[in-house]
């Protein structure tokens, strides 16, 4: 196993001489393979693409032992940006697990930092971090630290956005300029489940962002017949709360143009205890046929 020396949000990690004992899947391996045909093997100077792979199909395991193998262990750096501190802590947990010599044979350790709000500071980034992690907002809130600390001394950088639907917000849009600014070779790699499931003004703003499409996709159908994941057998519940009423014009837009309900929104969600009683109630009334539960929510506080 890897040994660890770090700090709480940022330290060392130091690579293990074992073998990774991680087995890909078939769509795994042909992601990787794609990977490398369109950036490995391009050698320009600019890409930006998509890897697009269902959710539960492993998009963070894939995209991590890629930029390992291919970034890291050629001394260049990583930066991986996610909007939700629990992708951050999820990355950050696949670059531990896997941190082996067959995917970085060159390196026998290389220092990460983790940054948000729950995390380290920009003010603490170093210029020989090879590994950042971060939330976009806390990088907009400190980039001069991200210039000044990091970008000054690395021109060669290979940008991770995790759910990259949310790229065409401002927050990201600023980052991916001043990369493309500052940086003399930029790799982009967008990772999503569903990438079109934006409004046509945002599905516009996408594509010229990640100009290189989709550099490998599965559908979720494909890995369903796989065995990979469950076959989803839908029941809808009539809860009888109108959210509508309580949501304007606006809140209704922001919901349809991205994948994922808004924080404000999602707290007044959660706090609707009659819903919620209607939920479990659900449950209660019928445990002996839907038997062991797991509970899938949109946000934390719904879970809460």
């Amino acid at each position: 196993m890897q040994n660890l020396v770090e700090s709480k949000y940022a330290g060392m990690i130091k690579v293990s001489e074992e073998r990774n004992p991680i087995e890909l899947y078939l769509h795994q391996t042909e992601a990787l393979q794609a990977l490398d045909k369109n950036i490995t093997n391009n050698h320009a100077n600019r890409f930006s693409g998509l890897l697009v792979i269902p959710t539960g199909g492993g998009k963070t395991l894939t995209a991590v032992q890629w930029v390992l193998r291919n970034v890291i262990n050629n001394n260049k750096k990583v930066l991986w940006v996610a909007h939700r501190h629990e992708l951050l802590e999820q990355a950050l947990y696949a670059v531990k697990k896997n941190s082996f010599s067959n995917l970085l044979s060159k390196r026998k350790e290389f220092k990460y930092r983790i940054i948000s709000g729950q995390h380290d500071r920009p003010v603490n980034i170093k210029e020989d971090d090879d590994f950042i992690i971060a939330s976009t907002d806390s990088l907009n809130r400190g980039i001069n630290y991200l210039v000044n600390n990091w970008l000054n001394y690395n021109d060669e950088i290979f940008l991770v956005v995790d759910e990259a639907h949310h790229a065409t917000a401002k927050t990201y849009r600023k980052l991916i300029d001043l990369l493309n600014e500052k940086s003399n070779r930029l790799g982009i790699l967008g990772l999503t489940a569903t990438p079109f499931r934006t409004a046509e003004v945002e599905k516009g703003l996408l594509k010229k962002i990640f100009k290189d499409d989709i550099v490998y996709k599965v559908d979720l159908r494909t890995l369903i017949s796989r065995g990979i994941l469950s076959e989803p057998i839908f029941k809808e519940l009539e809860t009888e709360i109108d959210m509508t009423k309580e949501l304007s014009e606006q809140d209704i837009k922001r919901i349809q143009a991205f994948d994922s309900i808004p924080e404000d929104i999602a707290k007044h969600i959660a706090e609707n205890k009659v819903r919620n009683n209607r939920i479990v109630q659900e449950y209660i009334d019928n445990k002996d046929e839907y038997g062991k539960l797991l509970v899938f929510c949109s946000k934390q506080n719904t879970c809460d």
